[in-house]
């Protein structure tokens, strides 16, 4: 792992002392109050990375002078960078293997005595000698500088809520040129030639040739499909297509209301059918209550009559005067006859039973025209189903079988129309593609040419991976757009429908994706990301609707990913959200203005 990181801050000054900040090797947060120094550390940082002469402190601040403490992430040592208020050379004193201690100038001059200091950063992510890039279309090159890459990992307040692509903006062409071939070269190891450009130019023009086989097989097939469809149409000539469909739908129409009319008079036939059955069942259910009471009633009149055959045989029987026993004199009872009641209670039960005799048959009379009533309803039914099956079923596969065939004519007659549409659109491609080979003559240098195939795919993953894991609110797809070289939300671009808030949070995920793929397959990846004031915007009223839930998860994100190297936060504290930082291992560096407790009042000593 090459790369370096940021050990400590140092702002000098004589009078007031020097005030300095530490920083952790994952992630470091500056946070504050306005005006309370966080931007004077990132202006601090700048400077020795080659800025202003004068950028740094306010005059009234009385500081003249900046240390930076630097280690490399896979050498031992450490090298320390001064660099006075006014002066375009840095003192160095290193113990790195390979950078030597001494004066070093800011810019590169011709011949001076004193190395660049670009050397230093520069061999400190990998680069160990001087490495020209192209600069332009016509292949012209300059020297690969330390502030040409200084736009993939520094986000300076200035641009964090960029409406344009941070890393390409429109307006300039010339200077996105030369970052563009300078990220190519961190990516790849390359500087790249004419005779890369001619190799390109073979690629493309096997390209065009595969292009244009393609495209000539897709017009001839087109031609083939369009004489078979045309073949088709013969049947219908003559007839009045539009007319022709009116009629059968109608009919149609017609026939589907008549199948419904007969399933609706079925059903209702099936209703008095079910109510047939339900009378049916509950004749029987009386015929049967009838038949055991009949039983009841017979079983009484032999009962009654028993009775009364038994008081008669009984009245001739002579009464005993005598006791068997003692054969004393015995007073005869006087007997009791259950004659005349029992023959009332019989003539009485036979009354009922006659009765019920014919009320039984009244009933028998009742189910008979039930059950006749039912054999109608049945075959009625059984005449619906049939001529809905045999008749009707048939009739309407018949008529749809009509529409559908007058339908198959719009829709060979649509066909035909797209595809004279799509012929004459590949023929419009060819032009352009001969159009193209011819404009394509000249060799000039694109820098967006020579990424790689899977380079736009993977940033659009590393988009959507990102946001998705930040909470972003209503993410439905996000996308790397490679020919504005940045990110876009739902279909749109962050410029849009958003205000400074979001554009400031999506410039910082872009800053992100760049950084998770220079992790990942950067040849010289610097290891280092500066990010000011990634939630900027949200003091002005435009963007503050958006969910907590987004800014945590931002914030959650740096916590989570601090292994692909060095990231410096500078954020407002009214912005920042509360979370447990120092337990995931990150820096917390807070400037309260004496109303944070415990905190430093301001980065520089004695400035308010």
């Amino acid at each position: 792992m090459a790369g370096f990181y940021i050990k400590k801050v140092i702002a000098k000054s004589a009078a007031k002392g020097d005030a300095s900040v530490s920083f952790g090797k994952g992630l470091t947060i500056i946070q504050g109050r306005s005006d309370s120094g966080k931007t004077c550390v990132a202006n601090c940082i700048d400077f020795i990375f080659g800025g202003s002469v004068d950028k740094p402190f306010k005059e009234s601040a009385k500081y003249d002078g900046v240390t930076m403490i630097v280690a490399s992430n896979d050498k031992k040592g450490e090298i320390s960078l001064r660099r006075d208020v006014g002066k375009n050379q840095v003192d160095v004193s290193s113990t790195i293997e390979g950078i030597d201690s001494g004066t070093y100038d800011v810019n590169y001059r011709k011949g001076a005595k004193n190395p660049p200091l670009n050397e230093v950063w520069l061999k400190l992510i990998g680069i160990e000698q001087e490495t020209m890039i192209v600069t332009n279309a016509r292949f012209e090159k300059k020297r690969l500088t330390w502030r040409n890459l200084l736009r993939v990992f520094y986000l300076d307040e200035n641009r964090i809520d960029d409406i344009d692509s941070i890393v390409e903006p429109k307006h300039r062409y010339m200077e996105n040129t030369l970052f563009l071939s300078a990220l190519l070269y961190l990516i790849t190891g390359r500087t790249f030639t004419e005779t890369d450009a001619q190799e390109e130019k073979k690629i493309k023009d096997a390209r065009r040739t595969a292009i244009k086989e393609y495209v000539n097989r897709k017009i001839q097939d087109a031609a083939g499909r369009k004489e078979q469809l045309e073949k088709d149409l013969h049947i219908f000539d003559g007839a009045d297509v539009e007319e022709q469909i009116t009629q059968a739908i109608a009919a149609l129409q017609e026939t589907q209301r008549k199948i419904d009319r007969a399933l609706a008079e079925s059903q209702k036939i099936l209703s008095s059918i079910l109510d047939a059955e339900e009378r049916t069942a509950e004749c029987d259910i009386l015929l049967a209550r009838y038949h055991r009471l009949a039983e009841q009633y017979k079983a009484d009149i032999q009962r009654l009559s028993l009775i009364v055959e038994g008081e008669e045989a009984y009245q001739d029987v002579p009464q005993s005067e005598k006791c068997p026993y003692c054969d004393g004199k015995i007073a005869p009872r006087k007997r009791i006859s259950y004659i005349a009641s029992s023959k009332v209670e019989m003539e009485r039960t036979i009354a009922q039973l006659s009765g019920l005799e014919e009320t039984e048959h009244d009933v028998e009379d009742r189910k008979k025209e039930i059950r006749a009533e039912l054999e109608d309803l049945k075959r009625q039914r059984d005449a619906l189903e049939s001529k809905i099956k045999t008749e009707l079923r048939p009739q309407e596969t018949e008529r749809q079988n009509t529409v559908n065939a007058y339908k198959s004519y719009l829709r060979i007659v649509g066909e035909i129309a797209l595809i004279e549409t799509y012929a004459t659109d590949f023929g419009n491609d060819l032009t352009a593609l001969e159009n193209e080979q011819n404009s394509d003559k000249t060799l000039e240098y694109h820098p967006k040419n020579y990424f790689g195939d899977d380079f736009a795919t993977t940033m659009s993953e590393f988009a959507n991976s990102i946001l998705k894991e930040c909470c972003y609110s209503g993410l439905l797809q996000a996308h790397f757009n490679f020919n504005t070289f940045d990110i876009e939300v739902n279909g749109e671009d962050k410029g849009t429908s958003h205000g400074k808030g979001y554009r400031s949070y999506l410039n910082t995920v872009m800053i992100l994706m760049l950084r998770k793929y220079l992790a990942a397959n950067a040849k010289f990846d610097p290891h280092i990301f500066i990010i000011d004031t990634p939630l900027h915007g949200f003091d002005d009223g435009v963007d503050e609707k958006m969910p907590d839930s987004m800014r945590a998860g931002l914030y959650r994100y740096f916590m989570n990913h601090q292994d692909e190297g060095q990231l410096i936060i500078i954020e407002n504290l009214d912005h920042i959200p509360t979370l447990d930082y120092e337990n995931h291992g990150a820096v917390v560096e807070t400037f309260g203005k004496g109303l944070v407790p415990g905190a430093r009042y301001g980065f520089l000593n004695g400035v308010e």
